[in-house]
């Protein structure tokens, strides 16, 4: 059985780790501030090394793992893949690397960090030749170039190759970035190259000074990508891993990490469910696998969290990386079944102290807004219905005084956006440092609305000595979000804002916002005294309830860990973390006495709640490499300790007599007071390893193992194994393809493995009891207890079982890039409730594993980029992925229906062999246009005329059309899970200026507008759309669309059916942007480094058939919704915002 550990261990823990991080920094940062330069010089360190015919490359890196160093080289100058052979025991590097380069007839010099490989030239002697240069003679030497090299954020970039394009004559920068060479005149084109940077050339053209900025070649293969518990090169993967760099987030003005993924990763569907600020984002990685929940597992700074993705600052970040298939996730086991999101925030680096500022400010617009029926239209349609169903129509003289009111624009404004953030970062060689502050403040559309963010970060790495390594980093947040509409109305819960929404689509335009003295009032006065309530009297005045609604989250939060590495021998790493997250919410609601609607009115009601939530995780790792000729075997092993804490006390109260600020407490309501409360306790422990090889970076392989034992389970079924394995074949390193120079990568990968979900919450085997239940006792009602929940002792983990195929492709010497992968992810044990007979009594149906379910699809993801002679450069990267998700057994339970839209009515099925929440209505099919056509059509039910809506006569309980319209004539007509998801982004630089345009998209999902059915047809006294309202049936052969103006048809013509079911794709520009970077010669005299300004677009343009406000419909969690299986149901949701911005980057 699992230790449960006291609750006030969180205090001491949190108490530890707050004292640790402050000693870490005092401790780092006084190391990196007051340091003396004296440092660890590289020259002196010791290397032992042992290569026999093997590529050049392969010796650098096993250099210069040992060293702590980077080579840097050109690729152009230096063939990196010629054989050596090298025998060292514990030399001084600079030994090492003359033994190593000095028979290549190669130079080098350390500085630092790096290590600067040139081509050597003797006094006198005719050089080698080089890739680009052969026979080259030498030539007079007259004029003097001068010239600095930097990277895009204006820092100077050491060793960079600098060669005269078609000559050996060259020179590499110092560590300023500067650089000096002599020539014969000043002309010819110079060539910088530089390992991690896209080379570039520049044409002289007379000029003796030049700047140049190398761009980072952010999809390198040598780039390292961060998988689970570790590190590994991106050209060493045998795994589906997708990745996010810092070059891709930068000035985007976004408010949540989550948001940056939206079409960046194939596979990673990103749906924003709500514009409403500070809502939380959707992540659905490789589909939909259970009814449950679908959130992904997100690592920050190896800290695990469900909620700490949200209180983190998008600036803060420096990679994201998708773990995908089951090699690269298995090693988190039981919660990695959804996919796996690593978060790695920026870390400080050697130098002098940087300080870094950034700042953007924004309006925010509404945008594809719906075409309401103006008062002339409406009174007109009102005045048909009216006299179609023998009403009183609205009299002239009534309509004449009527206003005419664009509620959606009443309701949705601009609202402000603004963002600032300020860095501080430096070090050492031994003690890096970073600190970071922000704020967020984003206004919402609708007014009473926003969210307000603060950050401060700090990070600080700190080498003790050559074997310990310690640092910490902590993320405090606090952010306060602002939210309208009501709690509980069905379409605010989980969705907030769309009630508001929705009572401006339902308020007719004849009704005033505020009365002459500017009093928000409910109906017009008409000219008897009397209010319009027969004509006006349905829709809820939306701007007064905004302006009712305060309702308020304050979340206090703290993300972080401390760690100490050792590296007792060669190769070995052991290291041991301590994270912790904590999150307090304050959750405060006053809803002040509505009383200017006749059916909306309540006396004051305040309701207050207080969450604490205290995870801890403890980890410890031990990573061994082990280099065998040309073979290298790496080992992990670890354990890992997690628990959960969650208390939660709540109250609420009515009848305020002063609903002043002041008075909004407890205490002082006059109505009976409630209250309630919770605690929930969870723990988890783990033993994982992996073992990887790497033969030649051709032949690679790895295999991961975890065991997990979790609290949530009955003792005995507790722990459970999960695994994975994988192959990658390299063929671009085969002998019959090494001389295809266009070829730089050919990788085959493949793997298998089997993943779990345990988010099925706690303790679901054991049953639930709870009071207020009364019996019957000699013949007196006496109160006792009685099962609520049936808990099931059988329970066990949810399963994903994995397979991935692969192909990664580089070309053009790695400047087009293409990946393909292919999956099959088949989900198992799925928790459902099956139903149980009456004489198994009272507490609903227990959970069981019973489903099974099937995502499949391919992915692919491409990146080409280009120069274009020294002033353009231009690159262009998209991704797609395709989706198929399907039901495969429900373990012998009923079709589970979903989607609840109103009353008894359900718009989604879940049965086997169709997706999760597939639609499932009646098919519309068209109007009756005659009477004629309405007696031989199948029976609808009473009342049906001409003009109203007709439906196909599917079937009926003997599975064939029986001439009536039911339930039985529902079929499957579509899913609201995108067939196609797809992202296209593409920048273009000339000179200074830069130009970036994202596109992002779904195809083949389908909607339900279930707004539609109240604004397309008359139901009550609620507005209608303009087409509804100017195209409506009004005789054979008019329309075949929109059905007559009816409230007596309106029970027929609003039924669940296709008529309201849509086409949600859409292509949308997510984001374009503008900038300029000021050059040297400007910034210099003002001691700046770097300074950016740019203008940005977000959500500019959106290409849709969805008739609805917004087409990126997620899943509406309410009252009404059914979790998942109300995806794509779409009840009026707060729209997301066009947001333009100005922004600007700078380093001193």
């Amino acid at each position: 059985m699992l230790p449960l550990l006291p609750y006030p261990i969180w205090q001491r823990g949190v108490a530890r780790l707050l004292w640790l991080t402050v000693l870490v920094v005092v401790f780092g940062v006084s190391q990196a501030v007051a340091a003396p330069p004296t440092r660890q010089d590289p020259a002196q360190r010791r290397i032992s090394v042992q290569v026999s015919n093997q590529a050049l490359k392969t010796a650098l890196h096993l250099i210069g793992q040992q060293a702590s160093v980077k080579f840097v080289y050109s690729p152009r100058l230096i063939d990196s893949q010629q054989r050596v052979t090298l025998r060292a025991h514990e030399q001084p590097l600079p030994h090492v690397l003359q033994q190593l380069l000095v028979p290549l007839h190669l130079d080098f010099e350390i500085l630092q960090k790096q290590v600067v490989i040139s081509r050597a030239v003797a006094t006198g002697a005719v050089p080698p030749p080089t890739l680009e240069a052969r026979n080259a003679r030498p030539v007079p030497l007259e004029t003097t170039i001068t010239g600095r090299v930097t990277q895009a954020d204006g820092q100077g970039l050491p060793g960079v190759t600098v060669v005269v394009k078609g000559t050996t004559n060259g020179t590499t920068t110092d560590a300023n970035g500067t650089f000096t060479l002599s020539l014969p005149d000043a002309s010819g084109t110079l060539v910088l190259s530089a390992i991690g940077f896209i080379s570039q050339e520049v044409a002289l053209q007379g000029r003796t000074q030049v700047s140049v900025v190398l761009q980072t070649d952010v999809k390198s293969l040598d780039d390292v990508v961060v998988i689970g518990y570790t590190t590994q090169r991106k050209a060493d993967l045998t795994g589906a891993v997708s990745q996010v760099n810092q070059a891709d987030i930068n000035g985007l003005p976004v408010t949540g990490p989550a948001q940056i993924l939206q079409g960046k990763a194939a596979g990673v569907a990103i749906t924003q469910a709500t514009g409403a600020p500070g809502e939380n984002i959707a992540v659905r990685i490789r589909g939909v696998g259970t009814i449950n929940d679908n959130d992904p597992l997100y690592i920050i700074d190896g800290v695990p969290t469900k909620t700490g993705i949200n209180q983190i600052s998008p600036n803060d970040i420096e990679s994201i990386n998708i773990l995908k298939d089951a090699s690269s996730a298995a090693i988190y086991g039981a919660r990695a079944s959804n996919g796996v999101v690593i978060v790695t925030t920026k870390r400080g680096k050697s130098g002098k102290p940087r300080l870094t500022a950034s700042a953007y400010a924004g309006v925010q617009t509404a945008s594809n807004l719906i075409t309401m029926a103006n008062t002339s239209q409406y009174v007109a349609a009102y005045n048909v219905a009216a006299q179609n169903d023998g009403r009183a129509p609205i009299p002239a003289d009534v309509a004449a005084i009527l206003p005419n009111v664009n509620w959606l624009k009443e309701v949705l404004k601009p609202a402000k956006q603004y963002n600032a953030q300020l860095d501080v970062s430096g070090g050492t060689e031994t003690s890096q440092y970073i600190v970071s502050g922000s704020y967020l403040k984003q206004d919402g559309l609708i007014d009473n609305s926003a969210f307000d963010r603060y950050n401060l970060r700090t990070a600080v790495n700190t080498t003790l000595s050559k074997f310990v390594k310690i640092g910490t980093n902590a993320n405090l947040s606090y952010n306060k979000t602002r939210q309208v509409g009501t709690s509980g109305d069905g379409f605010g819960d989980g969705n907030p804002g769309a009630s508001i929404v929705r009572f401006a689509l339902f308020r007719t335009p004849g009704t005033p916002v505020r009365n002459a003295q500017g009093q928000f009032v409910d109906l017009p006065t008409l000219p008897d005294g009397t209010q319009a309530t027969a004509f006006l009297g349905d829709g809820i005045n939306p701007v007064a309830l905004a302006d009712a609604t305060d309702r308020n989250f304050n979340r206090y939060s703290a993300l972080g860990n401390a760690y100490v590495e050792l590296t007792p021998v060669k190769g070995l790493r052991i290291r041991s973390d301590y994270g912790i997250t904590f999150l307090i919410t304050d959750y405060k609601q006053f809803f002040r006495t509505f009383g200017i609607d006749r059916s909306f009115n309540s006396p004051a009601q305040l309701a207050q709640s207080n969450t604490k939530e205290f995870n801890y995780n403890w980890t410890n790792t031990a990573v061994y490499d082990l280099p065998v000729g040309k073979s290298t075997f790496s080992f992990l092993l670890g354990t890992e300790a997690i628990k959960n804490n969650v208390t939660a006390i709540s109250a609420s109260r009515r009848g305020y007599v002063d609903q002043s600020p002041t008075f909004q407490y407890l205490d002082n309501g006059t109505g009976i007071q409630q209250n309630g409360g919770g605690e929930a306790r969870s723990a988890l422990f783990s033993g994982f390893a992996r073992v990887s090889y790497d033969y030649d970076s051709r032949y690679l392989a790895s295999f991961n193992f975890r065991r997990d034992g979790s609290s949530q389970f009955i003792p005995g079924r507790r722990a459970e194994s999960f695994y994975s394995g994988s192959l990658g074949w390299n063929l671009a390193q085969e002998s019959f393809l090494r001389d295809v120079s266009a070829l730089s990568l050919l990788k085959l990968r493949a793997s298998v493995g089997q993943l779990g979900n345990s988010s099925i919450g706690n303790y679901p085997y054991a049953s639930l009891v709870g009071g207020n239940f009364y019996y019957p006792f000699g013949g007196v009602s006496t109160q006792g207890l009685s099962v609520v929940s049936k808990g099931n002792p059988n329970l066990r983990w949810e399963t994903s079982t994995q397979t991935d195929v692969g192909l990664d492709i580089g070309l053009l010497q790695g400047a087009l890039q293409l990946t393909v992968d292919y999956f099959v992810k088949n989900t198992s044990n799925v928790l459902l409730f099956l139903p149980q007979p009456s004489s198994a009594g009272n507490g609903g149906n227990p959970a069981v594993n019973a489903g099974k379910i099937r995502n499949q699809g391919f992915e692919l993801e491409l990146l080409y980029r280009n120069t274009i002679g020294k002033d353009w450069s231009y690159n262009l990267s998209g991704n797609l992925a395709t989706l198929q998700n399907e039901v495969r057994t429900l373990g012998g339970a009923p079709p589970i229906v979903g989607g609840r839209i109103d009353n008894n009515y359900f718009a989604t099925l879940t049965q086997v062999g169709h997706p999760i929440g597939a639609f499932y209505l009646l098919q519309a099919d068209g109007i009756f246009q005659t009477a004629e056509e309405v007696f031989t059509h199948a029976y609808q039910g009473p009342g049906i005329q001409p003009g109203d809506v007709k439906f196909k006569d599917i079937s009926g309980p003997n599975g064939v059309p029986d001439g009536v319209i039911d339930g039985n004539d529902r079929t499957f007509v579509g899913s609201p899970i995108p067939k196609l998801t797809y992202g296209l982004t593409g920048n273009l630089r000339y000179k200074s200026l830069d130009l970036s345009l994202f596109f992002q998209g779904v195809h083949g999902n389908k909607l339900y507008n279930q707004v539609n059915t109240d604004i397309e047809g008359f139901y009550r006294a609620f507005n209608l759309t303009e087409r509804a309202a100017t195209n409506y049936w009004t005789g054979a052969g008019s329309t075949n669309e929109f059905p007559r103006l009816s409230w007596v048809g309106a029970s027929n013509n609003k039924q669940p059916s296709t008529r309201f079911l849509e086409d949600g794709s859409y292509l949308r520009l997510k984001n374009i942007q503008l900038g300029y970077t000021f050059g040297d010669k400007l910034l210099s005299p003002l001691k700046v480094s770097s300074v950016r300004l740019y203008v940005s677009a977000q959500n500019l343009l959106t290409f849709t058939k969805y008739t609805g406000l917004d087409p990126e419909q997620g899943t509406n969690s309410n009252s009404l919704g059914d979790g998942v299986r109300a995806t794509g149901i779409d009840f009026g949701t707060y729209p997301s915002a066009r947001t333009f911005t100005v922004g600007i980057n700078a380093g001193f």
